[in-house]
Parts: structure tokens; C-alpha cells; sequence
């Protein structure tokens, strides 16, 4: 909507005082002047305080001035509301179409218009910026700031120029720019004019002719338009959007001008975000503040970061260090870091040297040691977070660091990222190899339903295709659950998920956005981990391990055995014992979970990861293929046997949790609704534990340590037992039957395969003080109350709520609803991000913190949105 301008008389000029733009580093008339970068820091600081100062009183404009700023505004309305035909009072008057410019990752996409004759152009873009309203608004009025004329110069403009100070919120300014050769240079002569409105400002730029800046031979003069608002969020965080029309003139063809204005001009906020977190130091900065500045690094020396020659990375990250009051401050006392970045940037994978020295200790040597591990430990790990989570802890050095500048993980997080988003083993590889892989199951199990089929075998055919599609139903109604609360093209979103369903590549598309470090999107159910997670979760048990199994029966059963029956056995296998190996080793090398839960997540170590994933992997294939094996034996020889079984297993286990009074589902959900589902819940994971042997199961609120650590031993010891019955009692005379010789044999080699890789990742690889988990007795209804009870802050004291009530309320109800009285008034003043109100039933909430919540407010009522509650405030805590 256009803002309403009333005309004011016109004031006579004010006489400013002398601006001290002489004194900062800039070129004037082949004269040279260098000035420290942290002094020229402190005179924009000076220039925008005296701007500030200057605007704080009433300003009259007159009609010349308001008649600008109009005319900007229609400009940035025509492109807001996404007008197909542009008015003659903007200046647009061809009929234009819009389309989406991709920028960097730290802004919005742009949009731009295009005039039908092509001539003119017009670009809308925005981005946050983190610092203050009035800081970001002089920063782009004040065009004599020495920063502006130092990276003006260094991006190719000869002439940055104020002309005249025609009051406190009108300038004239003269711009010249280089072009390539044939091409003439272009230079542009604008009135600035800056306004203050209700709730944001504005600043409109627009191309005039002045006196002072007379047309010069060779030299093309532009035609141009800007608008720009300014839009507080927040004290310390500025919305910022800038919507621009240009003509670069002469005879430049259309498409070359806008192949060359149009990405400048959506790059716009760019330079104002980039200044803002280089002159932050340290101490004030926030963990997106270290974002920001560890993706600024690796944009801003993309160019060279892939050149075998190192000079030109080293003479860019000095430059960006230079201008980065943290990593100045952080290079005072630790003078090698440019170096380790340098390495990191340059990302080559090496054979790893570890330096085990402290920070006092460290040298410039141990430091290019340090950055070239970098790159291993993005190859090792699944994730950004947990790359440099393990390549921290692998240099206690590095440890110190991080300490000391805080700024510094969230950085390397940032920098991991943008790596992993651009190299060919990154991202992009995961996600070709977790599709890949599903994808090969998919075919495989494909053509086992057409084998079986074509034989006659109607019933494995069958019974193989509705496992895929109960596959399929349960990943569909993942989907469902994870999408309904989508605050944003909720539709959209869910039909595209259910096309990575239905074409077996969602395993690829959830690694990327883990890989990624994809955040959770508004109103989702659960974190991208979580949603992987449980679709690897829902693959296994609806299809992966029962597919297995039905491929061996038949193949028990068969005349003959075929080649291409043995090779979809062993890609089921692999495929789902690395499905199950990345269950665990997502959840247990997730900084974020080991934050959450460090008594019991972490047991793989920081180092020689690759050593561990192999063990865990070839532990859970000897698992997955002699579990599978023992079932079908079993089921061939008596189906009544096979049921009684798991029949009996599965009630064991369920009667010790309700022995332990354990049994109901951990997340929060209605009474009756976790009585239903615990039993589901429990069979399910249990099955999963009984067929993979993976460690994540040990978990109190999954199966807890000693009975996990007794069910290992019950699924070994089901293989021989399985293997007697078979040569015992299965149908059919001994040359009907697998020669027992074969058998034993088969069943001892996976016994002692299995043996030897589960100790040799226990007792040689898992971190020492998560042994003691493998059998520990703790119940999920005591490590759901020790969180409340023994809480090592107010966070994990608030995670009570994100339980079920029936795990603790009978218990310590009357001592949490105290606390939450207690403090529930500093909380809603604070707001710490952990404080969600919406967890928390209306019973345990003060009367005056109901009232100021409003009766009315949206409670978990329905079961689908407990559910969905449950997963969206639980994320990686239920695992």
C-alpha cells in the first residue's frame, strides 16, 4: 500500500558542519590516502552518529522532494503487489513480466521486472540485517563513509562523490563506474532524499543533472530509480528491501544489461549485511551473527578458493580478517588462525595429523594440520554440525579456542556447510546415495514380485507388494503429520513429499536436508533428523525386514536357486544394515542431541569415526541376515512355531515394562490414545532391535540397556535354536533340506562375525564412560523424571513437559507445578527460546499466566495433534 505524503513549505538550507570524508582512505583526483581500516571504522561511526543527531528533529520537504519520494513508493508497490502492467507514474510504462533471481544464502531470492522493449529494468531485494534501525538507515544515507569509497573502489567505481548537502535528508552524490573494454564507462548523478514514516523509513535515490558533475566525453550517463525501506524487527535487527529501476543507456544490447545490472542490483543488501557483521566484535555476537560471518567467508573468497596457486586465498582472507573485528580480535592472541582457515577454505582431503597440544602451545604447523583435517571430518560425518563437532574435539587446541571465542562453532558450522553444498562428495553425493540406494532396493524387490509371479508364486508376489506399500502408507502418513501444521504452501509441500515417496527417492532428499543442515520449517511436526529418523524407521519395519525375510523363505523353498534371488538378498541386507547404521550414528553424532542428552548419547568417538562406522555397519549385516535367516528357517519349518514365538518374545517384553511400569509411549499424548499405542510403539521398536542389534535402542525410553543387551543375546542364541528345529522337524526328507554341515557352519560364521565386531567396537572404539548404558537398569519413567529432578539448567528442567504426563505427573506432578509457578511470570518476561506455553497443560500454569495467555488459546485437544505436538517439541530428545 503507497504511502500518503503531505506536502510541507520549503526550509531554507541548513549550514551543516564540515564533514571529515578528507580523512578517510579513497582516491580524489590520483591523490592516494591509506587509513587504518579500524580507524576508518570509527569515522563512519563519528558520520553516522552526527547524521543520526541531525534527522532526530521534525524535516520539511518540499514538493520537488515529496513529488521523488512518491514516485518511488508507486515504483516499490507496482513490484509488491506483482503487477504484469506497470504505470506510467512509475516510470515503467511497458507492459513487464516478473521472474525469481537466485542470490546468496544470506538474502531473500529477488524478483525482477524486465520492460518490453527491454531497455529498463527493475529489481526488488531484500535481506535481515543484524544491527539497529537508525544504524542501517544513516549507514546508506552517509555516502562519504570511508568504507563505501574503499569497497566502491575495490568492485570497479572510479567516482563516489557527494556533490552537495542540500539539507539534513537530501544529498546529491556523483557515482562512475569502469566498464570493460569496447564498452564506454557510465556514470549517474542522484538526489538521495530520506524520510521517516510511522513504523519504518524510506530513501529514495533518482538521476538528475547537476552543475558540479557535467557530462564527460566517452562516458555514458544512466537513468535510475531506488527506493529503499527500512523496516525494524527488533532493537538489534533491521528489515531491509531495495527496489531499483535502471537504463544503462548507449548502445549496450538489452540482454547484456541486464545480465550485468540485474545481479547487482539483487546482491544490493548484500554489502550493507556484510559491513554490519565485520565491524562487530566479538563479544556482541550471537550465534546467527557467527553464521553470517562464517558464510561471508566462504562467499567472499569462492573465486579463488579452487585455484592451485594459495596466494590469492591467503591475500583475500587476510583482507577479510583485517576487516573482521572478531577475527581480529581472535587472530591477536591466536596469530595462526588465518593460516588454519586457509586450509579449511582450500578443503583437500589429506592423510589426517592430529596435534594434541593446547592452545598456549599451538604453532602455525599444528595450526595447517588442524585446517587440513577439516575436510576428513566433513567426509566422516552426516552432518555439518557433527563434522565440526568431531573436528574440535579432535584438537583440544581447537577446543580452547571455541571456549574463549564462542563465535567460532557456530562459524565452522556455517563454512562446513557451504563446503559440503559445493564439493562433489557433499551434500549432494549423499543425496545421490541414499536415493541410490533406495532406489536399488525398490528395483530389487521390483523384480523379485515380477520372478515371483511369472514362477506362479502369487503369494510371495503378493505379500512382497503389500509391504511396499504399507512402506509407502506409513512414509505417506509421515508426511501428512509433518506437513498439516505448515504455516506456509502447506499443500504444496505435501504433494511434493508424497512425489519423493511414491518415487522412492524421499531417503535422498531427507540425507541432503540433514546434510545440509536444513532447519525445521514453521509449523512442522518434527526437525528434518527426526523426520528421517522415523521414515527410516517405517522403511525397515514395513518392508525392509519382512521383504528379507519373505526372499528367503522363497528361496528355502525353491528347486533351484537363483543368482539374482542371492544378489536382491544381499542388497536387501546391505541396504538395510546401513540404514540402520545411519539411524544410530545420525542420532548419536548429533551435536544437538548430545547437548540434550550427554549421559547417554555419545558413546561413538570423536576420532577414528570412519574405523567406527565400518565396525557398527558390518555388526548390524551380520545381525540383519542371521535374525532374518533364523525366521525363515523357522518358518519353513512351522508357521504355528514361527507365530508362538513372536508371540512369546514380544509379551515378554511387554510385561517387563509393565513390571517396571514403563510401558506407556514417551511422547504426550491423551490417556487413552497411549494406551493404544504403546504396545504398537514397543513392538515395532523392538523388532527393529531384534533384527538390527542397533545401539540407539538402548535407550531407557526405547528398551533400556539390560534388557536391550538380554535381547542381543536372545536373537544370537535364536539362530542355533532356529537351525536345530529346521534340520529336526521342517517338512520334506534330508536332500530336500540345506546340508546341516552348510547350516552350523553358516550360523557359526555369523555368530562369531557379529561377536567380534560388537567387541571390537565396544571395547576398542566406543567412548569408555557410555559402557556402562549397554546394561544399566535405568527405567524411561526415572530418566524422564531425572530431568526435572537433577536438571543442569532451567531447559532441561522445562523438557518434563514435552513427556508424557502419565511417566511423571502421579510422581513428581505437585513438585514441577510449584516450579512452574514459581517462575512462570520471569519467563514470560524473558521469553528464553526454550519457554513454550503451548507444552504446558492449562492445569500447571498460574491463574494470571492463563489469563494472559487468553482462554481461548489452541490446546493439544485431538490425537493427530498431540502427535504432531509431540514430535515438534520433543525433536531429537525421543530418541
Amino acid at each position: 500500500m503507497t504511502a500518503q505524503i503531505t506536502p510541507l513549505p520549503t526550509p531554507p538550507a541548513p549550514a551543516l558542519p564540515p564533514h571529515p570524508a578528507a580523512l578517510l582512505s579513497r582516491r580524489d583526483e590520483g591523490e592516494e590516502t591509506n587509513l587504518d581500516w579500524v580507524e576508518t571504522a570509527l569515522l563512519d561511526d563519528e558520520i553516522r552518529a552526527r547524521f543520526i543527531a541531525a534527522v532526530s528533529d521534525p524535516q520539511l520537504y518540499t514538493d520537488a522532494e515529496l513529488a521523488q519520494l512518491q514516485a518511488g513508493l508507486l515504483m516499490e508497490a507496482e513490484v509488491s503487489t506483482n503487477r504484469s502492467r506497470l504505470t506510467e507514474a512509475s516510470g515503467l510504462s511497458q507492459k513487464a513480466t516478473l521472474k525469481t533471481i537466485k542470490t546468496s544464502s544470506l538474502l531473500d531470492n529477488a524478483v525482477a521486472m524486465v520492460s518490453k522493449d527491454g531497455r529498463e529494468n527493475i529489481v526488488q531485494a531484500s535481506g535481515t540485517i543484524r544491527a539497529s534501525f537508525m544504524s542501517v538507515v544513516a549507514y546508506m544515507f552517509c555516502a562519504e563513509q570511508g568504507f563505501h569509497q574503499i569497497t566502491m573502489e575495490e568492485s570497479g567505481v572510479n567516482k563516489h562523490k557527494v556533490v552537495q548537502h542540500e539539507n539534513d535528508h537530501a544529498l546529491v552524490f556523483h557515482w562512475g563506474f569502469n566498464m570493460p573494454s569496447p564498452v564506454s564507462d557510465r556514470d549517474g548523478i542522484f538526489r538521495c532524499i530520506i524520510q521517516k514514516l510511522e513504523d519504518d523509513c524510506i530513501m529514495s535515490a533518482q538521476s538528475i543533472e547537476h552543475d558540479q558533475a557535467p557530462h564527460q566525453d566517452g562516458v555514458v550517463r544512466i537513468v535510475a530509480r531506488r527506493l529503499v525501506r527500512f523496516s525494524p524487527v527488533s532493537p538489534t535487527v533491521t528489515r531491509f528491501t531495495v527496489t531499483s529501476t535502471f537504463d544503462l543507456g548507449g548502445s549496450i544490447p538489452s540482454f547484456i544489461s541486464r545480465s550485468f545490472t540485474t545481479p547487482a542490483a539483487a546482491r544490493a543488501p548484500l554489502g550493507v549485511l556484510r559491513y554490519f557483521n565485520q565491524v562487530k566484535p566479538a563479544e556482541a555476537f550471537e550465534a546467527a551473527d557467527a553464521k553470517e560471518l562464517g558464510q561471508l567467508l566462504v562467499l567472499d573468497t569462492d573465486d579463488v578458493r579452487g585455484k592451485r596457486d594459495w596466494h590469492p586465498l591467503e591475500a583475500k582472507l587476510r583482507t577479510f580478517v583485517d576487516r573482521s573485528a572478531a577475527l581480529r580480535g581472535a587472530r591477536s592472541t591466536c596469530p595462526w588462525i588465518e593460516v588454519m582457515l586457509k586450509e579449511v577454505l582450500r578443503n583437500r582431503l589429506r592423510v589426517p595429523k592430529g596435534s594434541m597440544k593446547a592452545l598456549e602451545e599451538f604453532t602455525e604447523e599444528d595450526a595447517r594440520k588442524a585446517g587440513r583435517g577439516f575436510a576428513n571430518a566433513l567426509v566422516a560425518n552426516v552432518s555439518a554440525e557433527a563434522a565440526v563437532d568431531e573436528w574440535l574435539k579432535t584438537y583440544p587446541a581447537l577446543g580452547e579456542l571455541e571456549q574463549r571465542y564462542p563465535f567460532v562453532r557456530p562459524m565452522m558450522n556455517a563454512v562446513a556447510g557451504a563446503i559440503l553444498a559445493q564439493v562433489a562428495w557433499g551434500v549432494k553425493f549423499r543425496a545421490w546415495l541414499g536415493a541410490g540406494v533406495s532406489a536399488a532396493d525398490g528395483l530389487s524387490d521390483a523384480y523379485m514380485i515380477k520372478t515371483f509371479n511369472d514362477m506362479g508364486d502369487t503369494a510371495n508376489a503378493k505379500g512382497l507388494l503389500a509391504m511396499v506399500g504399507a512402506n509407502l502408507a506409513i512414509q505417506g502418513l509421515i508426511v501428512y503429520a509433518q506437513c498439516q501444521g505448515l504455516k506456509k504452501n502447506r499443500w504444496r509441500t505435501a504433494l511434493f513429499e508424497m512425489l519423493t515417496v511414491v518415487s522412492f527417492v524421499k531417503p535422498g532428499i531427507d540425507a541432503y536436508r540433514v546434510a545440509s543442515g536444513a532447519e525445521q520449517l514453521p509449523g512442522a511436526a518434527a526437525s528434518p533428523l527426526v523426520e528421517m529418523i522415523w521414515t527410516k524407521g517405517g522403511e525397515l519395519f514395513f518392508e525392509a525386514i519382512p521383504g528379507l525375510v519373505l526372499q528367503l523363505v522363497a528361496l528355502l523353498n525353491a528347486e533351484q536357486v537363483s543368482n539374482v534371488a542371492i544378489g536382491s538378498i544381499l542388497m536387501s541386507t546391505a541396504s538395510t544394515a546401513l540404514t540402520a547404521t545411519t539411524m544410530f550414528w545420525d542420532v548419536d553424532t548429533d551435536p544437538g542431541t548430545r547437548k540434550r542428552n550427554p549421559d547417554w548419547i555419545g558413546i561413538v568417538p570423536d576420532l577414528n569415526r570412519g574405523s567406527a562406522f565400518a565396525a557398527l555397519f558390518f555388526m548390524s549385516a551380520f545381525q540383519v541376515i542371521a535374525k532374518a535367516a533364523a525366521v525363515a528357517l523357522l518358518a519353513v519349518t512351522s508357521r504355528l512355531w514361527l507365530l508362538q514365538y513372536v508371540a512369546a518374545d514380544h509379551a515378554l517384553h511387554l510385561v517387563y515394562r509393565v513390571a517396571r511400569n514403563d510401558a506407556v509411549m514417551y511422547a504426550p499424548a491423551p490417556p487413552g490414545l497411549s494406551y493404544v499405542a504403546a504396545p504398537l510403539l514397543r513392538v515395532m521398536l523392538k523388532t527393529l532391535s531384534d533384527f538390527t542389534g542397533g545401539f540407539m535402542f538402548r535407550l531407557p525410553l526405547i528398551l533400556g540397556g539390560s534388557y536391550w543387551l538380554f535381547n542381543l543375546a536372545m536373537s544370537q542364541a535364536s539362530v542355533f535354536a532356529c537351525v536345530h528345529l529346521y534340520l529336526e522337524y521342517a517338512p520334506g526328507d534330508g536332500a530336500d533340506k540345506i546340508a546341516a554341515g552348510t547350516l552350523w557352519a553358516g550360523a557359526g560364521g555369523l555368530a562369531a562375525g557379529w561377536l567380534i565386531t560388537f567387541t571390537y567396537f565396544v571395547f576398542r572404539i566406543a567412548v569408555p564412560k557410555y559402557r556402562h548404558t549397554l546394561w544399566s537398569w535405568t527405567s524411561g519413567r526415572k530418566l524422564v523424571q531425572d530431568h526435572f529432578l537433577r536438571p543442569r539448567d532451567e531447559e532441561e528442567a522445562f523438557m518434563i513437559y514435552t513427556n508424557n504426563l502419565l511417566l511423571w505427573e502421579s510422581d513428581i506432578g505437585e513438585e514441577v507445578k510449584a516450579w512452574t509457578a514459581e517462575n512462570w511470570a520471569r519467563w514470560s518476561e524473558e521469553k528464553p527460546s526454550w519457554f513454550k506455553p503451548e507444552t504446558v497443560p492449562d492445569r500447571f500454569i498460574p491463574a494470571a499466566g492463563l489469563e494472559q495467555l487468553g482462554h481461548n488459546r489452541k490446546r493439544r485437544g485431538s490425537a493427530a495433534e498431540s502427535l504432531r505436538q509431540s514430535f515438534r517439541e520433543r525433536e531429537e530428545d525421543d530418541l
